[in-house]
């Protein structure tokens, strides 16, 4: 009977205290933040893991890297992604009549939905660029190391610049 009980007791120990703590936990099944600029282009992706990708496009080459966020960091970064609800946001702000300004873009995947949002100037609202700052402050804090892995970023078509023309056809 002793054993019965110790058995059990166990068993609910191990059930009911290994419990993961909610708020810890990633929200997003990724999330994937890019920024353009005169001078750069890049793209950070985070997912339910300790590795953070990024790739950088401009200046060329284009390489991927990856950093392995420190057990102390990664309360905060979650802390950080869940500071902001993406869902009450438009999906588009783009000003008219600017060239060459700096844009954003953050696709985030939930349980298979997807949520997109594209800045562009300085229309959006001041929340979003606060937390576009907050990803790149991050970024800046861990080590990334050069990899040849192939990382799928989603679709970037908005920040991307649109290809060259095609050359001229030289005449017969």
């Amino acid at each position: 009977m002793k054993i019965k009980i110790t058995l059990i007791s166990f068993l609910l120990f191990l059930f009911l205290g290994c419990k993961k703590d909610g708020k810890n936990q990633f929200q997003f099944d990724s999330l994937i933040f890019s920024y353009a600029g005169l001078h750069h282009d890049n793209s950070l992706k985070f997912t339910n893991s300790d590795t953070v990708f990024m790739q950088r496009r401009f200046p060329e080459p284009i390489e991927n890297f990856y950093a392995i966020i420190p057990a102390d960091k990664k309360i905060k970064l979650n802390k950080q992604l869940r500071s902001l609800n993406l869902n009450k946001f438009e999906s588009d702000y783009a000003q008219n009549n600017l060239c060459d300004g700096g844009s954003y873009l953050i696709n985030a995947s939930i349980n298979g939905k997807n949520k997109s949002i594209f800045i562009y100037g300085g229309i959006a609202p001041k929340e979003l660029y606060n937390y576009a700052d907050s990803l790149m402050s991050f970024k800046e804090i861990l080590k990334f190391v050069p990899t040849k892995q192939i990382i799928d970023f989603g679709d970037l078509g908005p920040i991307l610049p649109p290809p060259p023309p095609p050359p001229p056809l030289k005449d017969k």
